[in-house]
């Protein structure tokens, strides 16, 4: 049975899960699977035993990155990439705010938005503008962790873009 499958009968039931089933399941790095993990977790990470921790952020992080990227077709818990990236925007709101471990991985994503938007054809560079930074900046403390992009010149019209639209429609 595949990883995919498995989630899927947990999902509809209220069984405990395993720890170690969910790190085999992260391990998989099958996106389909992920795509289900990140529902279980959702909407049942108290029924993970032991709890799951950092391992939820570092998932979550991986697979909407991912999705964003590869901007699979959308399915049952398959997010297509605007809705990773729309997604992913209200995560990094909603980290910030809660601060801790999940705040210090905002940098990193960061990072790596920035990797995926200078190797991206035009329609990934504008899930990641249009899908993650304007709605992110919507939080005017989220620029301050994409202030390099500001300052490096072939990002920084991206940057102003999103700021401007953040700048519009502010929480």
């Amino acid at each position: 049975m595949s990883g995919y499958a498995e989630i899927l009968a947990i999902l509809d039931s209220d069984a405990p899960v395993s720890r170690n089933d969910v790190q085999r399941w992260i391990d998989s790095d099958d996106l389909l699977t992920w795509s289900a993990l990140y529902a279980l977790l959702e909407n049942g990470a108290t029924r993970i035993e032991p709890a799951i921790g950092n391992d939820a952020i570092a998932l979550t992080r991986r697979y909407l990155l991912r999705c964003i990227e590869e901007n699979p077709l959308s399915g049952d818990y398959l997010h297509a990439g605007y809705e990773a990236a729309w997604e992913l925007a209200s995560v990094l709101k909603s980290w910030r705010q809660h601060g801790g471990r999940a705040a210090d991985a905002i940098r990193g994503i960061a990072i790596e938005l920035e990797k995926i938007y200078r190797r991206g054809d035009d329609a990934t560079r504008n899930r990641v503008l249009c899908g993650v930074l304007e709605h992110a900046f919507e939080d005017p403390a989220m620029r301050a962790h994409f202030t390099n992009w500001d300052r490096d010149p072939s990002l920084r019209d991206a940057y102003r873009l999103a700021a401007e639209w953040g700048t519009t429609h502010e929480e």
